[in-house]
């Protein structure tokens, strides 16, 4: 049967933003990307909470989060992933503080009927072959509190497939998956499409986008991922579920997330048809 993808885009792509921020909250023009992004066909917007503590975030009050199930109803999208910057700049396994606002986020998620909970573990809180035992034991912790609020916790490291693998084995948890992002992981000279093949019982969640040999977020295309190599590969797992857009807004936002999805539409339904 043909599988019908579904895409969502990140939170603040849709918007123009301070030209040295990529990641980026929209600020007072959140409420407007649920209405972009519906008039484009996009299913959904990853949620963001930001490096930074950003009380004005609408996530951290319970007005803001009936605005944001009134607009996602309004707008007919669904509520499905958010992404923890916070653990970027906050190392998570340094103390009980960015733990229990992880572990808050889960708890938030719950209200919303949130389906992943995405956790970037860069920087401040990369994940390591040499520091995974330290980590070990949070993240079944935040394992088993997704699992009690109804959703999955994805992974986004830096590690090739191979080092990825044999953590996700170890930890056998069945609520601990991974995000493959097809940007970051070229940018660090992976062979992408044989670490999809390896990840395959993995991967629940997939960022697309696309990085030049200076490590710069282009346009889809013109960069290095061979993007009908990353369809077919994920076909070739079965894999099914959504494709977030995490790309670079262009000149004009709104014109640049119309020409990401025909281009992943046209990848996705020329492997479907071969």
């Amino acid at each position: 049967m043909k599988h019908s993808p579904t895409f969502g885009i990140v939170q603040g792509r849709l918007t123009r933003s301070p030209s040295h921020k990529l990641q980026w909250f929209p600020q007072l023009q959140w409420k407007r990307e649920f209405e972009i992004a519906s008039n484009l066909g996009l299913d959904y917007i990853e949620l963001i909470v930001e490096r930074r503590h950003n009380p004005r975030n609408p996530i951290w009050n319970q007005v803001g989060i009936e605005h944001i199930k009134n607009l996602t109803k309004q707008n007919k999208l669904t509520i499905h992933s958010l992404c923890n910057d916070y653990v970027i700049d906050h190392c998570i396994s340094a103390g009980s503080q960015v733990l229990n606002q992880t572990t808050k986020l889960i708890s938030i998620g719950k209200t919303f009927g949130l389906k992943k909970l995405v956790l970037p573990l860069f920087e401040e809180s990369e994940l390591t072959k040499s520091n995974y035992k330290e980590y070990k034991s949070l993240l079944m912790e935040l394992g088993d509190a997704c699992l009690e609020n109804d959703m999955i916790l994805c992974l986004e490291t830096i590690l090739d497939g191979k080092h990825l693998l044999e953590i996700m084995i170890d930890l056998r948890h069945k609520g601990i998956f991974c995000v493959f992002d097809t940007g970051n992981r070229i940018a660090h000279n992976h062979d992408i499409y044989r670490d999809m093949l390896l990840l395959r019982n993995y991967i629940r969640h997939v960022h697309i986008k696309d990085k030049n040999v200076d490590d710069e977020n282009v346009l889809l295309g013109t960069g290095k991922v061979n993007f009908k190599r990353v369809f077919k590969s994920l076909s070739d797992i079965g894999y099914s579920g959504p494709y977030t857009f995490e790309t670079t807004r262009g000149n004009n936002p709104v014109e640049t997330a119309k020409y990401n999805l025909l281009f992943c539409k046209f990848f996705i339904n020329d492997t479907i048809e071969n």
